[in-house]
């Protein structure tokens, strides 16, 4: 998102992580990493259980799909630091509107698996 955020801004959205860990790790990965998101930290997997997320399976850690988005994040400069919180828990995308109402909901199958930036975009305009 944060390679995105001129065309996240454009389309009149506000994005915000929501990470599994401690404040410390929200801090490091929103000032150093990601400094146009706003995050939080679910320190009890409240968010992840109200949005339907889910713990992966094996092949949510050793598929093929994981391995190329890997290497496509390593490819881009992009390194795996270190894992914090609970490491199986799949991760989601959602746009949520004024009135709380999910516009857009995606369930990734992997840790690298992300909506298509232009895609999603479209739902908002």
């Amino acid at each position: 998102m944060e390679q995105s955020h001129q065309e996240i801004a454009a389309a009149g959205l506000r994005p915000v992580a929501v990470g599994l860990g401690e404040p410390k790790h929200a801090r490091h990965f929103c000032g150093k990493l990601a400094p146009h998101l706003t995050c939080h930290v679910d320190l009890d997997k409240t968010a992840y259980q109200r949005y339907g997320l889910k713990k992966g399976g094996l092949m949510a850690l050793v598929s093929p799909s994981v391995f190329i988005a890997g290497a496509r994040a390593a490819a881009a400069g992009h390194i795996q630091g270190e894992a914090t919180g609970d490491t199986s828990m799949l991760p989601g995308t959602f746009i949520i509107n004024g009135d709380g109402i999910i516009q857009f909901a995606y369930y990734s199958s992997h840790a690298g698996d992300h909506p298509d930036i232009k895609k999603m975009l479209q739902v908002v305009a």
